[in-house]
């Protein structure tokens, strides 16, 4: 049984992680989950996106360019739900739903399959026994260390939570720490536009963004 939160401290190593992807269609070329790709390629970093199976049906194509991009796939579930909710036939059903998805849309346009290593439920909050059906399905369960209150609704202006969000990031980074955002309709600006700010400075400070198998391998 394994749950992970961070990666080894001796090197100021980074994993972006990206729930809920992908958001948004390829025709959405100026905004949402384009617009994100569009950024971390400027940027010149990886991201692990955790997928949520039903979007990436909704949203064909994404998923794929991700992949042939350099980017780390992740199993984030069916649905947006708790998955502590689940059963152990809903949770197998619903992360094998996720994968099946996730290999079609690859295929369909032409990316080479990949393995999926890394699972986090939807919701968090992982008990004991979700942990079992992950490694039972070939997942190590990975939450994170870094999550800057992203995917909260606070009651603040877009403006305060971007400001809080580099703030937080900023403040609490580490060597081998995993930061988790979220790639949502209400929450792919703020993410942009924190990462926009953070992730030059954090590499002005000699951290280096890396894939989560680069980190955890």
């Amino acid at each position: 049984m394994e749950l992970i939160f961070k990666g080894p401290s001796e090197s100021r190593m980074l994993a972006l992680t990206i729930d809920d992807f992908p958001s948004s269609g390829l025709g959405e070329t100026d905004t949402g989950s384009m617009a994100l790709l569009d950024l971390l390629g400027e940027l010149q970093i990886p991201a692990t996106f955790f997928c949520i199976g039903k979007n990436v049906s909704d949203y064909p194509g994404l998923v794929a360019r991700a992949a042939k991009e350099g980017h780390e796939l992740g199993n984030h579930m069916a649905r947006d739900q708790w998955s502590v909710l689940l059963n152990k036939e809903q949770f197998f059903d619903q992360a094998q739903y996720t994968s099946i998805e996730i290999m079609k849309d690859l295929e369909q346009f032409r990316v080479p399959p990949v393995t999926l290593k890394w699972i986090r439920p939807s919701g968090g909050w992982p008990t004991p026994q979700m942990l079992d059906w992950a490694e039972t399905l070939g997942y190590r369960t990975v939450l994170g260390s870094i999550w800057p209150f992203d995917g909260l609704s606070l009651p603040l202006p877009d403006e305060d939570r971007i400001a809080l969000q580099q703030e937080f990031i900023e403040r609490f980074v580490h060597p081998g720490g995993i930061i988790v955002m979220h790639d949502t309709d209400k929450f792919n600006p703020l993410t942009r536009e924190t990462l926009k700010v953070v992730v030059p400075q954090l590499k002005a400070e000699g951290y280096v963004f890396v894939r989560l198998s680069e980190l955890l391998d």
